[in-house]
């Protein structure tokens, strides 16, 4: 008989900031659960930001198997692109397929999950939510529970570190609560709630908590760093009060979708891509870059989130004259992938297929050696064509070049092609964490796993067998309305995942 399992997820949870704490006593329940479990490296997908990453760790399949490379829908054929929801997910998920088997599932938070899956149990959705939208399945549980949508907004309180960690520890006091009812009211046989908290944190306050941000000495010394240590701390309570609602026959796995790493310095991928000759950007495109990014753009976060414009106002984004441009960042919340403007494929596509490989070899070589003008540095460490890296029915929706970052640069959150970061001070990297327990987790042996795995290890622990069949392709169904796509972008906006 199969017993159940219970996943905790720590988005960008990475075990370089973690075993500082470990090591100093901050963290007794990862210390507990570390010591009758296995701890490994989780590596995650290519591109490894989370609308991709949690995905592939719903469905065990990397992004061109589940059709999610970016925030904005990709769709063969369309300029327009739309936020992605998980309609746009176009394989099966753990959650669907533990459902169809008769099992009870209770998950929360997921990123991606709205609009809510119908699934056998309880579904709160995770993501960005469109204000007064219905969020939970059963529709009413959620709101019942008092369960907070979005929130840590970290691009809003720039300058303001205590009063981002006191919105993050609001929000994760109340999401844990909400969770502790659930599993003690509800039969389930698999459960799940991401903590997207550290990853919120650590975008802009890495150097309080990372050891190898060159600003950590001075930082950790600080006031602040206290506080926001409170963070890991409260995650860690919140972690034994899930764990005790387990026993020893069941299965607990704690992990996160992607790592961070220190960043010190930011690139506008669309400004390198035009110094190389390779993108031409339209007019006013100086003007959107200085409302992108910086304290003009927080200044207008923080007037939307007070008077709730969220939805109402368009907010620009940088214009491309396509007459002249070859190669453009089509993963524009990280700037991880650049695509060919391939004719016959892309609306305004020029490059005649024939040209493309050459041209995508151009591109990918002066990538590479493209140089940092201040510091002389090469900012991004390696360049990689799709079909080395990705795999599957949609790897057509890919981006032809997948990028990852030096150390101490990030793709994106620049208005200018290079620039010292400010608010910024960590980034993804592909390296997260695992810790697993009990029955269900022999395969989690301590070593070095893929973000992919851990959909066939929830559905062992549940007694699932045999792999799923790809869902047919299509157009995915129209979730937001005008104004709650606007909406929701700019709170993608304060997310930092849109300039």
């Amino acid at each position: 008989m199969a017993n159940r399992i219970l996943v905790v997820g720590w988005d960008g949870a990475d075990w370089d900031i973690l075993d500082p704490l470990l090591a100093a006593g901050e963290l007794p329940n990862l210390a507990a659960l570390v010591e009758r479990g296995r701890r490994g490296v989780s590596r995650s997908c290519t591109p490894s930001h989370s609308w991709a990453a949690w995905p592939t760790f719903l469905t065990g399949r990397d992004p061109a198997g589940h059709g999610v490379f970016d925030i904005l829908e990709h769709q063969p054929g369309a300029s327009r692109r739309m936020p992605v929801s998980s309609k746009s997910i176009l394989a099966p998920t753990w959650p669907e397929r533990v459902s169809a088997a008769g099992k009870r599932v209770v998950i929360a938070n997921i990123p991606l999950t709205y609009p809510p899956p119908e699934v056998n149990g309880v579904a709160i959705a995770g993501g960005v939510i469109p204000g007064g939208a219905a969020f939970s399945h059963p529709a009413g549980i959620g709101p019942g529970l008092g369960w907070p949508i979005n929130g840590g907004s970290w691009t809003t309180f720039r300058g303001r570190p205590v009063e981002l960690v006191e919105d993050v520890e609001r929000t994760t006091a109340a999401r844990a609560e909400a969770m502790r009812r659930l599993l003690d009211s509800e039969q389930w046989d698999a459960a799940c709630l991401v903590f997207v908290s550290p990853d919120r944190i650590q975008h802009c306050l890495l150097e309080y908590v990372h050891p190898g941000h060159p600003r950590h000495a001075e930082a950790a010394a600080s006031p602040v760093a206290a506080r926001v240590v409170d963070v890991y701390r409260m995650l860690d309570r919140e972690l034994g009060t899930l764990v005790e609602r387990t026993d020893e026959a069941d299965t607990v796995v704690l992990m996160s979708d992607h790592g961070h790493q220190p960043c010190t310095r930011a690139l506008n991928m669309n400004r390198v891509l035009e110094h190389l000759g390779h993108l031409r950007l339209g007019r006013g495109s100086g003007l959107v870059g200085l409302l992108a990014w910086g304290r003009l753009r927080s200044i207008a976060r923080v007037a939307y989130d007070r008077l709730g414009l969220h939805g109402r106002i368009a907010v620009p984004t940088q214009p491309v004259d396509w007459t002249g441009t070859v190669a453009y960042t089509s993963v524009v919340s990280t700037g991880e992938g650049v695509s060919i403007a391939l004719r016959g494929r892309e609306p305004e596509g020029r490059v005649a297929p024939e040209d493309y490989d050459r041209v995508r070899d151009e591109v990918a070589a002066s990538l590479l050696e493209f140089a940092d003008p201040e510091t002389g540095a090469r900012p991004i460490r390696a360049v990689r064509r799709k079909e080395e890296v990705l795999d599957g029915p949609y790897l057509d929706r890919a981006p032809d070049l997948l990028l990852e970052a030096a150390p101490l640069y990030s793709l994106t959150h620049a208005r200018r092609m290079v620039e010292e970061a400010d608010w910024l001070s960590g980034d993804h990297r592909p390296e997260g964490i695992y810790v697993a327990a009990g029955p269900g987790a022999a395969a989690a042996d301590g070593s070095e796993i893929s973000l992919a795995d851990f959909a066939g290890m929830i559905e062992s622990a549940a007694g699932l067998e045999g792999e799923a069949a790809d869902r047919v392709a299509e157009a995915a169904p129209d979730v937001f309305s005008e104004d709650e796509e606007r909406e929701v972008e700019e709170r993608l906006r304060g997310l930092g995942y849109l300039e």
